[in-house]
């Protein structure tokens, strides 16, 4: 499944899920896209930004042991 961000000449934005890349050419090409906000047909993607995972946080150091461990103790 594809999530696309769409847009219609009026300037409403919504988004809609394609099983595939072809399904948004195919709906597009028949006049299948319809705006929900003004029934509007000429319907193009929009821009959209990149999905992108935020970084895994660094492992939290260990903590000592009451009275400290070797690491801390000298």
């Amino acid at each position: 499944m594809i999530l696309y961000s769409l847009q219609c000449a009026e300037g409403h934005t919504f988004d809609e899920w394609f099983s595939n890349s072809g399904e948004y050419d195919t709906r597009k090409t028949e006049g299948g896209l319809v705006c929900p906000e003004c029934g509007g047909t000429d319907v193009t993607k929009a821009i959209m930004a990149p999905r992108v995972a935020a970084s895994a946080p660094e492992p939290a150091a260990p903590t000592c042991m009451p009275g400290g461990c070797s690491r801390c103790v000298g």
